[in-house]
């Protein structure tokens, strides 16, 4: 038997001066009613009654009268509980809280001034919750079971037993979780390797509100039910879906990037006009490997080889060394001193040279830099006066392609060289000698490189034709 089976509580203290303690237990959703009696013909007109609710010694009057009036009139909306006013005169001065909850909890105190002196009586409520009927599933991949209940309070226990009343309870791992409302909540798992037909029950147990609720599921081994069958061939029909759906935009990815790549190389191959792509920049900044991807990149059918020289140690750094990309285009290196002052030092040699080849080819230039290295005040400077020297030949700044792109501060050289007039900003990650292994998006990426270069040249050659009327 139930130590609750009414909703209603009721307790009765008859107050005859001084003050009781009383335990009183609730059960979340049921109705308390406590009662505070006292000699109704000790007790004037004028004189208060009152109930105080106390949680961690936070105490709120939530009832108070005189002669009868409720003097707390302005709060009766918010506050729990009530107190009739007509029984005051009978000496009953009754707490009823309906629909009791878990903020309801605490110390309540009733106390009524009388001819004969003060009577208080003290009140500690506590709330207890019945957990929600457990749910029992089962899963579909392995012999495991699951049993939650929701709302209850204090933490229930959770028991597993079989058809034959064994005691599945150790083979479990049980976890409880408080929720916002104040309440637990439990999961329970069973792990059961089920050899023959059986059943299994899981009950959820109060151990204060003496409740038990149980259920139970009838298990059969290697067997699955009709609804189990039906998700998993679901499930596994959804996952082929989707693995060919995945298969199917991979090939259309791979055959558009071919077809991609098949058209950036040719619109290389048909440029007509003579073209040398002049990359300027100081040892070990990548000038003879960026020369080797562009040529790996457009060459898709031949293995990489070191077309540049990179690695190789020049006779001087003013010695270009032209590497054939197609009939009509070349790439040139021009290595500068290593020194901050690269330019300056050498700019006379460089520009007569290019004044006197730009009559004969189109030349667009290009400023390689290592992302590895970050500029001094000096090179700034000495980039500045490169950049408005090659404007000076060709009537535009020169492009800029960034080495070793993430090893470095991209992300503080690209802003600057755009500063000084850069249309282009090129970031790569070179192929080397070391590494080679050709790549899509790579080959893209030069071969984009390229074909700007090839624009930029007819750009810049528009540009300097005169107009003629």
């Amino acid at each position: 038997m139930k130590l609750f089976s009414i909703g209603l509580i009721l307790l009765v203290i008859q107050c005859t001066g001084g003050s009781l303690v009383k335990k009183i237990t609730g059960v979340r959703g049921s109705d308390v009613w406590i009662e505070c009696m006292f000699d109704a013909a000790k007790m004037s007109q004028d004189k208060p009654v009152w109930w105080l609710h106390c949680e961690n010694s936070d105490c709120t009057k939530i009832q108070h009268f005189i002669g009868g009036v409720d003097q707390l009139q302005d709060r009766a909306a918010s506050r729990r509980g009530r107190v009739y006013p007509d029984k005051l005169r009978e000496g009953n001065a009754s707490l009823f809280i309906e629909n009791v909850q878990m903020s309801d909890e605490g110390h309540y105190e009733c106390s009524a001034i009388l001819t004969d002196g003060p009577c208080t009586t003290i009140y500690v409520l506590t709330v207890l919750a019945s957990s929600e009927p457990p749910q029992l599933t089962e899963a579909l991949d392995t012999r495991s079971f699951t049993c939650s209940s929701r709302n209850g309070f204090p933490p229930a226990l959770v028991t597993w037993t079989g058809g034959s009343g064994m005691n599945y309870t150790p083979d479990s791992v049980t976890q409880h979780t408080l929720n916002p409302e104040g309440l637990y909540d439990v999961v329970s798992k069973l792990t059961r390797n089920v050899t023959e037909e059986e059943t299994i029950c899981c009950t959820v147990w109060n151990q204060p509100l003496q409740e038990h609720k149980t259920n139970c599921m009838r298990v059969t081994p290697g067997q699955e039910t009709d609804d189990q069958h039906i998700i998993m061939m679901a499930t596994l029909i959804s996952v082929a879906l989707f693995i060919l759906a995945c298969v199917g935009f991979m090939i259309y990815r791979y055959f558009k990037g071919r077809q991609n790549l098949a058209t950036k190389r040719e619109r290389i191959s048909n440029c007509s006009d003579d073209t040398a792509i002049i990359l300027i920049g100081k040892p070990k900044h990548g000038v003879p490997s960026l020369i080797n991807s562009c040529v790996f990149a457009y060459k898709a059918e031949e293995p990489f080889a070191n077309w540049a020289g990179a690695d190789k140690d020049p006779p001087h750094y003013a010695q270009p060394e032209e590497v054939p990309l197609t009939e009509h285009i070349t790439i040139t290196r021009a290595l500068l001193q290593p020194e901050d002052r690269f330019w300056t030092s050498e700019r006379e040699a460089y520009l007569d040279k290019w004044r006197r080849e730009e009559q004969s080819h189109r030349r667009p230039f290009v400023f390689v830099h290592s992302c590895t290295e970050m500029l001094t005040t000096v090179a700034k400077d000495e980039i500045k006066e490169l950049f408005e020297d090659i404007k000076s030949v060709t009537g535009s700044y020169p492009f800029t392609g960034l080495t070793k792109k993430n090893q470095g501060h991209a992300e503080e050289l690209v802003p600057f060289f755009h500063s000084l007039g850069s249309k282009r900003v090129f970031s790569f990650d070179n192929y080397t000698i070391q590494e080679h292994k050709r790549r899509a998006k790579r080959d893209e990426e030069f071969l984009d490189f390229v074909n700007a270069c090839i624009d930029e040249a007819v750009d810049t050659e528009l540009e300097m034709v005169p107009l003629t009327r």
